[in-house]
């Protein structure tokens, strides 16, 4: 939990947020709402489940 969790995990996200920001793409508040759900996360109660997609795109063109 604390490894991959907290350290890697919520810490990538968080390296992330004044770009996000910047880009239009979230609000500054619904940003730190997340991150404080990820680190919720990681209590003894709480839980954490990631799954890895693959993506495949096609140029139609």
């Amino acid at each position: 939990m604390d490894g991959f969790t907290r350290k890697t995990f919520t810490a990538m996200i968080e390296g992330v947020r004044l770009s996000a920001i910047s880009a239009g793409l979230i609000k500054p508040e619904d940003f730190d709402d997340g991150i404080r759900d990820l680190h919720r996360s990681t209590q003894d109660d709480g839980v954490f489940c990631y799954t890895f997609f693959k993506g495949v795109g096609h140029n139609q063109a």
